[in-house]
C-alpha cells in the first residue's frame, strides 16, 4: 500500500479552484511517497464479541473466533450487540529490514481502543500508554502507535486490539491505512493529508470572504452575503474535523461540539442563499427553523455523550431531504421560466443531493461506502461561484450600458441646444423685434409684419426636425440593425421617379448588407438637397470595384458658376450655421454610420 496523498480526489478540485481565483498554480509534493514495510489490511483478521485481557497475549488460543476483513464496520457483522470486541492478527515480520523507528497505523477507529503488540500495550485512544494527557474521546481519528523496537521479533508477531463503542452505527477499524511503516512516513502522511484538507477549507474560507467583501461594496447583491455566510460556516465546519485543529487546542469534545454546531446552521444558510439568489419569497415561520437548529447544540452541552449526539445527528440528517427538495422544486420552476442560471445550478444541485443522500445512508449504516459529501459540495460551490461571478459581470455590463445611454442622452441634449441656439434664435429674435416694434408703434403695424413673423415661423418649423435628426445621428456610435438584400432591386426602389437620371453598373446578383433605412435616407436627402434645387441637370452612376465596394457618383450641373462655387465652398469648408449646413451635416453623419466616404469636386 502506498501512502500517496496526491491520489486524493479533492486535490483535483483544489486545482480547479486555484485556477479560478489565482490563474495558474502548481503544487509540488513535499514528501517522497513511502511504501509500507507491511500492509496488514484485508484478510487474516479474527474477532470475538467477548472481553478478556488474556486475548492480548499471542499464546492465547483463538479457536471459535470469527474471520473478518479489516477495515470494516463490526456493526454489520456482529451477531448480537455487545459493548466490547477483540480483533487480532498474526503475521510474519523480519525486523532486520527495519532501519528506522516503526509505527503501527490503524486508520480511523470507533470509538475507543487499546492496542497490544505481542502482548504489550502500545496505545490507548490514539496516545501512548505513558502519556499523562489521555484522551477520553478520540473516535473517527487516525491511529499511529510507535512500536518499541524490542517488541519486534523475527517470525510471527501479533497485533490485538480491544475495541469498545457506544455508537449504534459504527464500531471497529473503519478505514485504511492499516499496517507497519516508518514512524516518520506515517506522521508525514497524516500531516500532509491534513494539510490538503486544510487547503480545501482555506479555499472555502477565501471564497466566502471574497464574496463578503464584495457584498459590502454592493449592498444590493444580497446573494453575496448569504453565499459568503454559507461558505464561511462550512469552512469552519471542515476545520473542526481537521487533525491540525489539535495544534491550536487539544480538546476533542470541544471541537466536536463546534463541528456539529456549525453543521446545524448550514441548511438554513443554504436556504437563505437559494432564496436570495433567485428572488424567492421566504416561507412562513422560516425563523423557527433557525431557532431549532440553534437549540440542538445547546442540548449537546447539557448531555455530553457522543453516542447520543450521533443518534440525534442521524435523525436530523434525514430532514435534509426537505430543503434539498425545496430548492430542486424551485430550480425546476426557474428552468421552465427559461432562467439559464437555474440550469447550471440544477446540475450542481443534483450532484450535491447525491452526496447528501449517500452521507445519510452511510451514517445510518444502510450502505458501506466512502463519503462523497465534501466532493459534491465543492462542486456545488464551484458552480455557484461561477454563476455569481457571471451575474456580477452581467450587472457591470448593464450598468456600463446604462451609463453610455445617459452619456448619449447628455450629448444629444448639448448638441440640440447648440443647434437650436445657433440656427433658430435668429428667426426667433427677428420675430420678437417685429412684435416689439408693433407694440411701440401700433399705427404702423401692417401686413408686412405678419408676413415676416409667419416666414420666421416656417423657418423654425422646417428646421426643428432636421436639428433633432442631426443631434440624434451625432451621438450614435455605429449603425443599427443591418439587413441583406439584392442591391439592384433595392436601389431602383428607393430612387425617386423623375428626380434624377441614373445608370447602374453593378452585377445583378450583388447583395448589400447594411442599414437599409439609412441608405434610403441618404439617397433621398442628396437628391432632394435644397442647395441643389437650382441645378438643371442631375445624374447618378453606380458602380462596384473588385473589393465589392459600391461607388455612387452624383453629378449636378447649372450655368451659374458663381452660385455653384458658393455652395461648394459652404458645404466643403463652412460650419453648421444655417438649415442648409444642418441638412448637409445630416448627410455626412449618415455616411459615417454607413462606414462610407464622402468626396466633393468641381
Amino acid at each position: 500500500m502506498t501512502l500517496n496523498f496526491l491520489k486524493s480526489k479533492k486535490l483535483h478540485y483544489l486545482f480547479i479552484l486555484l485556477f479560478l481565483f489565482f490563474g495558474n498554480c502548481n503544487y509540488e509534493e513535499k514528501l517522497d511517497s513511502s511504501t509500507e514495510l507491511l500492509n496488514l489490511a484485508g484478510e487474516g483478521w479474527i474477532f470475538i464479541q467477548e472481553d478478556n485481557i488474556k486475548y492480548s497475549k499471542p499464546e492465547t488460543a483463538t479457536e471459535g473466533w470469527d474471520k473478518i476483513s479489516i477495515p470494516s464496520n463490526l456493526r454489520y457483522i456482529e451477531t448480537e450487540r455487545k459493548p466490547v470486541y477483540w480483533i487480532r492478527k498474526t503475521f510474519e515480520f523480519d525486523p532486520s529490514f527495519a532501519k528506522k523507528n516503526l509505527a503501527l497505523t490503524l486508520g480511523r477507529i470507533y470509538e475507543r481502543d487499546e492496542v497490544y503488540f505481542n502482548g504489550k500495550l502500545i496505545g490507548i485512544n490514539g496516545k501512548r500508554p505513558d502519556d499523562i494527557n489521555q484522551a477520553e474521546h478520540a473516535y473517527n481519528r487516525m491511529r499511529i502507535y510507535p512500536i518499541p523496537y524490542k517488541l519486534l521479533i523475527p517470525g510471527q508477531n501479533t497485533v490485538a486490539v480491544r475495541i469498545t463503542s457506544s455508537f449504534s452505527n459504527y464500531s471497529g477499524i473503519i478505514s485504511e491505512p492499516v499496517g507497519i511503516a516508518s514512524l516518520q512516513s506515517a506522521k508525514d502522511f497524516l500531516l500532509y493529508s491534513s494539510v490538503i484538507d486544510m487547503v480545501y477549507s482555506a479555499l472555502f474560507l477565501f471564497i466566502g470572504v471574497f464574496f463578503l467583501i464584495n457584498y459590502f461594496k454592493m449592498r444590493e447583491m444580497n446573494e453575496y452575503l448569504t453565499f459568503s455566510l454559507f461558505i464561511i460556516i462550512f469552512a469552519l465546519y471542515e476545520f473542526c474535523k481537521n487533525e491540525l485543529r489539535f495544534f491550536i487546542f487539544d480538546n476533542f469534545l470541544v471541537f466536536k461540539f463546534l463541528e456539529l454546531a456549525f453543521l446545524f446552521q448550514i441548511p438554513y444558510l443554504y436556504i437563505l442563499f437559494f432564496q436570495s439568489a433567485y428572488k424567492i419569497k421566504p416561507f412562513k415561520n422560516q425563523i423557527y427553523y433557525l431557532v431549532f437548529n440553534s437549540v440542538l447544540p445547546l442540548l449537546f452541552i447539557a448531555y455530553r455523550k457522543p453516542s447520543f449526539w450521533a443518534i440525534v445527528l442521524s435523525f436530523w440528517a434525514v430532514h435534509l431531504i426537505i430543503p434539498l427538495s425545496y430548492s430542486a422544486y424551485y430550480s425546476y420552476k426557474k428552468i421552465k421560466e427559461k432562467n439559464k442560471e437555474a440550469i447550471f445550478f440544477s446540475i450542481a444541485l443534483l450532484f450535491f443531493i447525491y452526496g447528501v443522500l449517500m452521507e445519510i445512508l452511510i451514517e445510518r449504516g444502510i450502505i458501506v461506502s466512502q463519503s462523497s459529501l465534501d466532493d459534491s459540495l465543492l462542486f456545488f460551490v464551484i458552480c455557484n461561484t461561477i454563476i455569481l461571478r457571471f451575474r456580477f459581470i452581467s450587472l457591470k455590463l448593464n450598468i456600463q450600458k446604462r451609463f453610455e445611454q445617459l452619456s448619449e442622452f447628455d450629448k444629444l441634449r448639448e448638441n440640440l441646444f447648440h443647434y437650436m441656439n445657433k440656427i433658430l434664435m435668429p428667426s426667433i429674435e427677428n420675430s420678437l423685434q417685429v412684435v416689439r416694434s408693433s407694440k411701440a408703434d401700433v399705427d404702423n403695424y401692417n401686413s408686412d409684419s405678419i408676413v415676416t413673423i409667419n416666414s420666421n415661423l416656417e423657418v423654425i418649423d422646417s428646421s426643428v426636425d432636421d436639428i433633432l435628426e442631426l443631434s440624434r445621428l451625432e451621438v450614435k456610435e455605429d449603425s443599427p440593425l443591418k439587413d441583406t438584400v439584392n442591391f439592384v432591386d433595392f436601389i431602383k426602389t428607393i430612387i425617386p421617379e423623375g428626380e434624377i437620371s441614373y445608370t447602374i453598373k453593378v452585377d445583378p446578383a450583388f447583395q448589400i448588407h447594411n442599414t437599409l433605412d439609412l441608405v434610403n435616407s441618404l439617397m433621398i436627402r442628396i437628391i432632394d438637397f435644397s442647395g441643389f434645387k437650382s441645378f438643371t441637370s442631375k445624374d447618378l452612376i453606380v458602380t462596384s470595384d473588385l473589393k465589392n465596394q459600391l461607388h455612387f457618383r452624383f453629378m449636378f450641373y447649372q450655368s451659374d458658376l458663381k452660385s455653384t462655387f458658393s455652395i461648394y465652398k459652404k458645404l466643403m469648408y463652412g460650419e453648421v450655421q444655417d438649415i442648409l449646413t444642418v441638412r448637409w451635416s445630416i448627410i455626412k453623419e449618415i455616411m459615417r454610420l454607413l462606414e462610407g466616404k464622402l468626396e466633393m469636386a468641381l
